[in-house]
């Protein structure tokens, strides 16, 4: 790996509005990537990650997280620590778009892009291939009240 600058904006883009800053394979450690979350977006369903650690930066706007059935509201300059196997989720529920840094395990940024690959197939979400996805990648999307959605 060679050290890398990247301009604003830089990096791959996927899914809606997403940069991939560290792409998987680049290092060992960590991947990280820009997020925009559209306004009033509801976010991931509830979820949980066997195998990768998440850290959320707030750049612009704000994010409700919710961490272990608790929901907290994120302004700009929040930092939110997901150690692998808590169960949260997030959501912009206001009328604007809010940014985020995404620091996390390197496989988190290859399940983030199979879940967008997932959805631009176009109609409602399969939410069985949605949950078989899920547990490709060691993680489980969870039943409002914390348990495993069955795939």
């Amino acid at each position: 790996m060679s050290a890398t600058a990247l301009p604003p904006g830089g990096g791959r883009t996927f899914g809606p509005g997403i940069h991939a800053k560290v792409e998987f394979g680049e290092s060992d450690d960590f991947a990280v990537f820009e997020s925009v979350l559209p306004p009033d977006w509801a976010g991931p369903p509830p979820h949980l990650h066997r195998a990768y650690d998440e850290a959320f930066y707030v750049i612009d706007g704000s994010v409700a997280f919710t961490l272990d059935g608790r929901t907290t509201d994120c302004p700009a300059g929040s930092f939110v620590f997901v150690p692998r196997g808590a169960a949260h989720g997030f959501a912009n529920p206001v009328p604007a778009p809010a940014k985020i840094l995404v620091i996390a395990s390197p496989g988190a940024i290859r399940l983030v892009e199979s879940i967008y690959q997932l959805m631009e197939q176009g109609g409602p979400p399969d939410l069985k291939a949605m949950a078989a996805l899920y547990a490709d990648h060691q993680s489980e999307i969870l039943a409002p009240a914390g348990d495993p959605v069955s795939t």
